[in-house]
């Protein structure tokens, strides 16, 4: 990998008095790994995003810890623990509710890696493989971005930056280490987590980075499936949902993610609308701290989509529940190409959507098995909202809540 130049080989090293993470920033779980890999005479510092977050003001979701020790030598200091992963081997560090990901600093990529057994590329250059150990200063070069590749070194209580990724938090940018369009190469998902971090940071792409995702956007269909589903759920329900959306269809990423929908939005207006509408929502249901399930999201991320297909059936003499959810399915099942969305989420959707026709007309008689239903939660939500959206039936809805809270 060609570095960029920007990069020195010798690290910035910000003492305690000159930044403004505090010991007492860290949870619990994470200050008992530090100390405990560090008494055990091994480097430990707080890696990439929780350094990220706590100095621009965040409260970091959850912290990685990095070591110079080995996944199997992690393993034996921590007994309730479990290693995991193929691409990358980590180590699963259980203190109660909480879970520190400890990773083993990985090495640099020489050029002369062919028949490494730590290493493996598939046939399109994709890591899928890369448990080659290194230094600190190796393992910051491996990461995807300037700003996540900061390490908090317990030892000293220092930041420790290979980057510049300092320079660029305060610059409030988004930039590649290295050549951008190899590492986008070599990890096509790269190009939705800078968009991602740059919706929820507030911070903007680096030209020559933004230039190389709108080139290569095409190549994000040559991710792992599961893995987008994964990813999916992280762009949406971040908090900063619209910002996201946003950013991914500016650069050119959100059609080759989600083509049908695309191709809905470019044919009508109101779809975009409408995911505008629900994005807005995500955020504010994450600001008041609700959780939102996946079938919910993605639920009402294809709403729109799915009400069309379903009409489109009915309009060719299916009947109205058979109908919802053999839109529901076929679409998604085309869409597992990309996004694999598991069977069970699936099936709830469509029970989701298939609901709607039955709340259309409300009866008493079978109103007290449809509550009963799995998928009827959410089945409430969408129809609460799809109702606020097309600013009709409030007595429906209001008919409906009231049969659910009788339940």
């Amino acid at each position: 990998m060609d570095d960029n130049a920007r990069i020195s080989p010798e690290p910035v090293v910000v003492p305690r008095e000159g930044h403004s993470i505090s010991r007492k920033d860290l949870s619990p779980g994470t200050l008992k790994t530090l100390y405990r890999l560090k008494d055990a005479g091994y480097v430990a510092c707080v890696a990439g995003g929780g350094v990220r977050d706590l100095l621009v003001g965040r409260k970091p979701k959850d912290f990685d810890v990095a070591t110079d020790a080995h996944p199997e030598q992690v393993r034996r200091l921590f007994r309730n623990s479990r290693l995991i992963g193929r691409r990358f081997r980590l180590v699963h560090a259980l203190f109660g509710d909480e879970i520190i990901e400890i990773s083993t600093f990985r090495g640099s990529h020489d050029g002369d890696d062919q028949g490494n057994r730590f290493i493996e590329k598939n046939e399109h250059g994709q890591l899928i493989r890369d448990n080659k150990y290194g230094t600190p200063g190796e393992d910051a070069l491996r990461r995807d971005f300037t700003c996540n590749s900061l390490f908090y070194n317990i030892a000293d209580f220092s930041i420790i930056d290979y980057t510049g990724g300092l320079k660029d938090i305060e610059a409030r940018c988004i930039r590649s280490i290295g050549d951008p369009a190899a590492r986008i190469e070599e990890d096509p998902v790269r190009m939705i987590r800078a968009v991602r971090f740059a919706g929820t940071l507030g911070f903007t792409i680096e030209p020559e980075l933004d230039d190389a995702i709108r080139t290569h956007a095409s190549s994000i269909q040559k991710a792992s499936a599961p893995r987008m589903f994964e990813e999916c759920k992280k762009l949406f329900l971040c908090g900063h949902a619209l910002d996201v959306y946003r950013g991914l269809v500016d650069v050119g990423l959100f059609r080759w993610i989600f083509p049908e929908l695309t191709m809905a939005m470019e044919r009508d207006p109101t779809h975009r609308t409408w995911l505008e509408k629900v994005m807005g929502q995500f955020d504010r249901w994450r600001a008041h701290g609700a959780s939102v399930s996946a079938e919910l999201m993605f639920a009402l991320l294809f709403g729109k989509l799915h009400e069309d297909m379903m009409q489109s059936r009915i309009e060719r003499g299916m009947a109205p529940f058979p109908a919802a959810e053999q839109a529901v399915t076929d679409h998604l099942v085309r869409l597992s190409q990309t996004v694999f969305i598991p069977k069970a989420i699936v099936r709830h959707i469509a029970h989701l959507m298939a609901l709607q026709t039955r709340m259309e007309k409300p009866n008493r008689k079978y109103a007290n098995k449809i509550v009963r239903r799995q998928s009827f939660h959410d089945a409430l939500i969408y129809f609460k909202l799809r109702k606020r959206h097309e600013g009709c039936d409030a007595d429906l809805v209001a008919w409906w809540e009231e049969v659910a809270g009788e339940s």
